[in-house]
């Protein structure tokens, strides 16, 4: 994952400004699940160039620490907040090996777990985030939506296309997306159902789990009108997740 992403660089930045991303559908669905964060302490795991980072911050978290494989994408980040300087602290890691940060209130992660290359990568991603997380607190994520068909509507006019998507995929298949910003890019990650989700979810500690269907905020009805989100939320290639500890 850390190669495709320092390959990717900027180009990151253009996804942003993607109709499903931020506060239309992504983001209004993530900070829904996720709830209050004034005054608490998060760390936001796959944070790429700290789009939700940065809003973490401004919502009110009183410590916010981001995570990413990438050194490309904590570079951009870190070059963010030097030039708006919000006291995030930015560290380059895999989530599975990661060194101990203390104890958050919540642990985020915006598109993480579907980067496990295998069930073992995947349960240790999911027991150092644990680790990280406070008795009573809680993990939340959005992740590549397990339900997502091939024969649902396709989402290429909210600006993302999945190539060659199987009808029915396997256990850590390789997955491909395409991005339509303005400098288009691929990625790619591994399918996992959601029962192998919640079983390494449960192993690590987890419990309570939560799936959250995407909605509209309405702003984006405003902008664009129900209709035109209406078949991306029949078939969402996202999903929110909440768990406690």
């Amino acid at each position: 994952m850390s190669a495709q992403y320092d390959q990717i660089g900027e180009k990151v930045a253009g996804w942003d400004v993607l109709p499903v991303r931020s506060e239309y559908i992504e983001g209004h669905t993530f900070f829904k699940a996720l709830g209050s964060v004034e005054g608490q302490t998060v760390l936001d795991l796959a944070c790429g160039d700290g789009l939700y980072t940065r809003q973490l911050k401004a919502r009110g978290a009183h410590r916010v620490v981001g995570v990413d494989i990438s050194e490309e994408m904590i570079g951009v980040a870190r070059r963010q907040d030097e030039a708006e300087p919000l006291g995030i602290e930015y560290r380059v890691s895999d989530v599975a090996d990661m060194a101990p940060l203390g104890a958050f209130d919540c642990v985020t992660a915006v598109y993480l777990l579907h980067y496990a290359h295998s069930p073992e990568h995947l349960l240790r991603m999911c027991r150092n985030i644990h680790a990280h997380v406070k008795p009573g607190g809680r993990f939340v994520t959005y992740a590549f939506n397990p339900g997502f068909s091939a024969k649902g509507p396709n989402s290429t006019r909210y600006g993302i296309t999945m190539l060659d998507f199987p009808e029915s995929p396997r256990e850590g298949q390789e997955i491909s997306a395409e991005l339509h910003t303005k400098s288009p890019f691929t990625i790619h990650f591994s399918y996992w159902s959601r029962a192998t989700h919640e079983q390494a979810l449960r192993e690590a500690g987890f419990q309570n789990l939560t799936w959250i269907r995407p909605d509209c905020s309405p702003e984006g009805i405003s902008r664009y009108g129900r209709e035109f989100w209406q078949d991306y939320l029949d078939n969402p290639h996202g999903v929110a997740l909440r768990c406690e500890r």
